[in-house]
């Protein structure tokens, strides 16, 4: 089976996992043999690769994001605004994108909630993270007295089946918590139905970010939420595995309709940890921070 890498056709293709012979697209890198056929097409990340030396670019340096804004909701949600450059803005418009912020040692992958340029402005964008102080990670770095965040980024597989989004045509949302996030970071380009179960959040924060929204438990009403389903030709579905999980065995034929959070599958953000390591029943494995299973 081959996988699609979220990654591919951009400016990060080729990358380190073609160094390392394991670059999903392209079985040129896995097997020695190309597979792809007349039907390719676009540049070839291959040939790309042997003429850089063969070599990538490498992998992203974090840089420093000063901290514009800290918004307090609630003991349990906190909104940061970063100053930054106004291409990284631009970048983090992409449906799914996420930053890695550095905190203690260690890497806290945040998805988008917001993110907008200003021309002729010095610090000409703007990108904006809902956090929830879940842990020692999350609770160093909403530090009040915090000037700037290292960051990274953006990654773009923070959506299981971004690609198939059409903005033309109407959408179903369901969200649950901050899981909300990559709906609000496109909510000025498609036209949507949502369904919000407010754990963890306000209406404070939903007046500020969602306008209109339609209230839902998810732990009682999933059945609504399903046959809310049938009205829609796509759905983006945003919570936990666990929810994500019970509206696709209650609508199994509707699995390649529905664009669902990657938040569990997001580690490194480029395939190098493992730690998002799926392996099929060819026993092909891939890493699911960059690409679809």
């Amino acid at each position: 089976m081959e996988y699609k890498c979220v990654d591919a056709g951009s400016r990060r293709c080729p990358c380190v996992l073609m160094e390392a012979g394991q670059c999903y697209m392209c079985t040129m890198s896995r097997t020695g043999k190309c597979g792809c056929g007349a039907e390719w097409e676009g540049a070839c990340p291959y040939t790309e690769y042997v003429f850089n030396g063969p070599k990538t670019d490498g992998l992203l340096k974090p840089f420093g994001a000063r901290v514009s804004e800290f918004v307090c909701y609630s003991d349990q949600l906190k909104v940061v605004r970063l100053a930054v450059p106004a291409g990284f803005a631009q970048r983090c418009r992409v449906p799914g994108s996420y930053v890695l912020v550095e905190s203690l040692g260690c890497k806290v992958p945040l998805s988008v909630l917001r993110s907008w340029v200003r021309p002729g402005v010095d610090e000409g964008g703007f990108v904006e993270f809902a956090v929830q102080p879940a842990g020692p990670k999350t609770i160093d770095i909403l530090r009040t007295d915090a000037e700037e965040w290292l960051v990274s980024g953006p990654f773009e597989a923070g959506l299981c089946g971004a690609g198939r989004l059409r903005p033309e045509e109407p959408l179903l949302v369901v969200a649950k918590g901050t899981a909300i996030a990559p709906y609000i970071n496109i909510a000025d380009r498609v036209k949507a139905r949502l369904l919000v179960d407010g754990d963890k959040l306000n209406e404070d924060f939903l007046r500020d970010y969602t306008g209109e929204y339609e209230p839902v438990n998810l732990s009682g009403e999933m059945e609504r939420v399903a046959t809310a389903t049938d009205n829609f030709r796509q759905i983006m579905f945003l919570a936990s595995p666990y929810y994500t999980e019970k509206i696709l065995e209650m609508r199994p034929d509707r699995k390649d309709d529905i664009i669902t959070a990657n938040h569990a599958n997001i580690c490194c953000g480029v395939g190098i940890c493992g730690a998002c390591s799926y392996t099929d029943k060819d026993g092909v494995t891939v890493r699911r921070c960059k690409c679809e299973v």
